[in-house]
């Protein structure tokens, strides 16, 4: 399967002089953005996503169902449960 790479923007966003708290704000912003991109790319291939809700970690599949998981120590995962 093959994807389009996403595109990335290497050019300098340093201002000179620019507030701390402004740039890191305008970074965040940046960064979430971005992460909502990629969300957005995998769940169209089909993909699943994983995060961490309080102390679980979720997969979520591109329909949407969500299950608790644990991973392995050989690396593979464990469906705990469905998360309603």
């Amino acid at each position: 399967m093959t994807y389009t790479k996403p595109k990335t923007n290497t050019g300098s966003n340093i201002i000179p002089d620019e507030d701390i708290e402004v740039m890191a704000r305008r970074i965040e912003i940046a960064a979430q953005k971005q992460a909502g991109a990629d969300i957005m790319r995998l769940k169209a291939m089909g993909k699943p996503i994983h995060y961490t809700s309080g102390e679980k970690l979720v997969r979520e599949e591109a329909n949407g169902q969500k299950f608790e998981i644990e991973i392995e120590a050989d690396g593979s995962t464990k469906i705990i449960g469905e998360i309603l």
